[in-house]
């Protein structure tokens, strides 16, 4: 088995919007570089790579040039490649759309998103070029105290997104949380040298918050490890944490550098203490590719017609225009779609380690579940991957979602960002524009995955 990395600093220009929230937040500087960073596996009979981008999410245009240059020039499968986004909040607009509530009036330098995909392709390049005969080896440990189910359960019946001001009413976490972080080390077949970590952990990337280009934790988490174990190369790969993130309700902390660096610092620390295992020769890598068909929400006429009522009267900040924003969307877009057009690849290591991408932002429940259906010792996945599609909540938390509106009508109030909205912000309208069945059509696509030998 021959294993490569490579990287390419992807940096968008300084005056670039940075995505993740509902204003315009121009850059002013830049924290640290963004990287587009790969791994290849090659067994002589399959090639398969792995990119990181550190990116909020990416775009369909994105993902089909580079799969695009890469049949052309290198021979690789569409299949066969694999691109993250870390999901930093401190990143460009990658996925630009005039009429979005996420992006209207927000600026990208159109020139940027024109070399960003032979950008993110070069990593690749890179990483062939680089390839050595390697041994494999896999840790796993638990993080605690760093990542928090985001939505809970109220006095009042209601599921809320981070009720940071109203903690008196919070009955119980509405949710779970995987610990779980799962590490492969590459070490050089010759020298037992290692040459490379692939990190995977559940934990949105947004805890900084402010005008400064960033990485985020993700980008920490790779300064500690070279700290601790020399030029390595560090590939974070952040698994389904839709409903995840750093936020303690309970702590009036929210965010600050000092909460970035000190996640990448236990996580870091807790691949130390299982950095010892040992790296064996894997023969065969089996790439997969399942094309998906999902469905859009329902959006009926009536809630359609009112929706766009709403847009001719309320402030384009408020929440129900958003609401309405996303109703119009949806309807306007399953018109002429009809489904929703993604796919879910991924490559199984030997026999004991399987990593899979998957587009969206998925509940960590919808995580653990994939985990136990294909009942591997070692599952990595890597939510949004190739597509962006939003978030993609269990159906019970649609359901949550549906009693919410018959408890407390939504309130009208002014939005920057998805805290203190006193709503379960993942299962709005402007947030998910999927249908409640997609979950059990991912159970149903991953299953397909058992059948491979």
């Amino acid at each position: 088995m021959k294993v490569g990395f490579g990287k390419v600093v992807i940096t968008p220009p300084v005056g670039s919007s940075l995505q993740g929230y509902f204003q315009d937040r121009r850059s002013v500087d830049i924290r640290d570089d963004l990287y587009a960073s790969c791994v290849a596996f090659d067994d002589n009979e399959d090639i398969f790579v792995v990119i990181s981008c550190d990116l909020c999410n990416l775009s369909d245009n994105i993902t089909k040039k580079v799969r695009e240059i890469l049949l052309k020039e290198n021979g690789i499968k569409k299949g066969n490649v694999l691109i993250h986004a870390t999901h930093t909040h401190t990143g460009p607009v990658v996925d630009f759309t005039e009429d979005s509530i996420y992006t209207k009036g927000f600026y990208i330098e159109k020139s940027y998103l024109e070399v960003l995909p032979f950008y993110i392709a070069s990593s690749v390049k890179i990483a062939l070029r680089r390839r050595q005969e390697a041994k494999i080896a896999v840790g796993k440990n638990e993080v605690d105290g760093i990542s928090f189910n985001r939505r809970y359960l109220m006095k009042d019946g209601r599921v809320i997104t981070n009720p940071f001001n109203q903690i008196e009413n919070i009955v119980k976490p509405a949710g779970e949380v995987d610990k779980t972080l799962t590490f492969l080390k590459i070490d050089d077949n010759e020298s037992g040298k290692t040459k490379g970590i692939i990190v995977n952990f559940a934990l949105h990337p947004d805890t900084l918050g402010d005008n400064l280009i960033s990485s985020d934790w993700p980008g920490f988490l790779r300064d500690e490890l070279k700290k601790e174990f020399g030029e390595i190369e560090v590939i974070v790969l952040n698994g389904p944490s839709g409903d995840i993130n750093h936020i303690n309700p309970f702590d009036y902390k929210t965010r600050s550098t000092n909460i970035g660096k000190e996640i990448a610092k236990k996580i870091s620390e807790k691949v130390k203490e299982k950095i010892d295992v040992k790296a064996t020769e894997i023969k065969k890598i089996q790439p997969f590719y399942f094309p998906m068909n999902l469905d859009y929400r329902e959006i009926t006429e009536k809630v359609y017609r009112k929706a766009k009522e709403i847009l001719k009267k309320e402030k384009k900040t408020s929440l129900k225009y958003m609401i309405a924003s996303g109703i119009v969307s949806i309807y306007k877009e399953k018109r002429k779609n009809k489904s929703i057009k993604v796919d879910l690849n991924g490559v199984k290591i030997g026999d004991k380690t399987i990593l899979i991408g998957i587009c969206g932002e998925i509940f960590v429940e919808i995580g653990m579940n994939i985990k136990k259906i294909l009942g591997i010792e070692n599952t990595i996945i890597a939510q949004n991957s190739n597509w962006h599609l939003g978030y993609i909540p269990t159906k019970r938390a649609f359901q949550q979602y549906e009693k919410n509106l018959e408890i407390k009508e939504i309130e009208d109030i002014d939005l920057t960002e998805a805290i203190g909205i006193n709503t379960s912000y993942e299962t709005l309208p402007m947030a998910s524009k999927v249908n409640k069945n997609t979950e059990e059509k991912i159970y149903s696509t991953i299953s397909k995955i058992k059948a491979i030998s």
